[in-house]
């Protein structure tokens, strides 16, 4: 159901009797059944509770994998958690199981995720300091732009939330889906309204992609893991922050406007803050909001719009109208969100 890009994008791998030859004959694995710890790109199989094997779906290139890496050894050297990778049996980071990349790697034992308040204030710092990690790191065309991403630039909201919209009222749409459309349209007029004169003063660097959630693991009250880097790309840092300040807001939808949520997301903005070697500026700190609002217009162009089952762009449509109509009205208040963010 999640397949894109007309079948580019392929479906996530399960375990095969390939998969488990490769690990024998690769890696010396002894492997038949496992467990799928989930994930919604790869297949992550937990084997012999000592190995994940991760496979990737078919739009993942080499010359990617090889980016992600590059990133993955810079935050380990930053000691930054990130799990190890296992060689094959003649020393590759990787191997493949017919047209799809396939790696292994240490097992890291976790019992809680990225997913509270309290977790999402201790993971922040680390955010900042992997973004720290990333700046230097160089990369080309195929790490710094993933062919199916979480993320749409400001200058090209407006043309891809257009497409996700236009697929809307080709269906025979309901009222509400042409509602979600208008608003989204709407949503993209405003944000471009806003940042266009912002965004050229935003430094642009290698960014993790998906900072949230069972993304950042922890063990005993400890950070342990920083793993999939599947939406790595360049883009602003706040992007990326904005991201996981946008999952936030949607996942504790409870009071997502008023005073008190704002002063929650602060605390986090500044944790961030306190991770980074160059502290958030003055202009970084303005855009952030109006980079939050962007959030819900990457999940109408960049992934309604390409979904291939429209079943399943229907249901993600669904879906969207409460952080696209909260994301309209963040942008209409932007200046309280703007004050409340400012520099210390």
């Amino acid at each position: 159901m999640d397949n894109a890009g007309q079948g580019r994008r392929g479906l996530r791998a399960g375990p095969s009797s390939a998969l488990f030859h490769v690990l024998r004959e690769r890696y010396r694995i002894d492997a038949e059944g496992g467990v799928d710890l989930g994930g919604s790109a790869n297949l992550n199989l937990l084997i012999g509770g000592r190995w994940v094997a991760r496979v990737y779906r078919p739009y993942v290139t080499a010359a990617r994998l090889a980016d992600i890496n590059r990133a993955r050894a810079a935050i380990r050297a930053g000691n930054v958690p990130s799990a190890e990778l296992i060689p094959t049996d003649e020393g590759g980071s990787w191997t493949l199981v017919g047209d799809r990349l396939v790696e292994v790697e240490r097992y890291v034992a976790s019992d809680a995720r990225m997913n509270s308040w309290e977790r999402l204030e201790e993971g922040l710092p680390t955010l900042g300091r992997i973004h720290s990690l990333l700046a230097p790191v160089v990369v080309g065309p195929a790490g710094k732009t993933p062919l199916f991403v979480n993320h749409v630039e400001s200058h090209e909201a407006i043309e891809w939330t257009s497409r996700g919209t236009d697929r809307i009222r080709s269906w025979t749409s309901t009222a509400a889906e042409r509602r979600l459309a208008d608003l989204a349209e709407e949503l993209a007029g405003l944000v471009w309204a806003s940042e266009r004169d912002a965004v050229a003063y935003l430094p642009r660097q290698l960014v993790h992609g998906d900072f949230w959630d069972n993304n950042v693991l922890f063990h005993g009250g400890r950070m342990v893991l920083v793993t999939d880097f599947d939406f790595m790309g360049e883009r602003p840092r706040i992007d990326d922050l904005a991201l996981t300040l946008y999952y936030t807001n949607s996942t504790f939808a409870a009071d997502p406007l008023s005073d008190d949520r704002i002063r929650l997301l602060r605390r986090l903005v500044d944790a961030y803050d306190s991770g980074l070697d160059k502290p958030l500026t003055t202009k970084e700190r303005e855009a952030l909001p109006l980079a939050i609002a962007r959030q819900p217009l990457w999940a109408v162009g960049r992934w309604l719009a390409l979904l291939d089952a429209e079943e399943a762009a229907r249901g993600l449509a669904a879906e969207l109208a409460p952080d696209v109509m909260w994301a309209l009205a963040l942008i209409r208040d932007r200046h309280r969100w703007q004050t409340a963010f400012a520099c210390p």
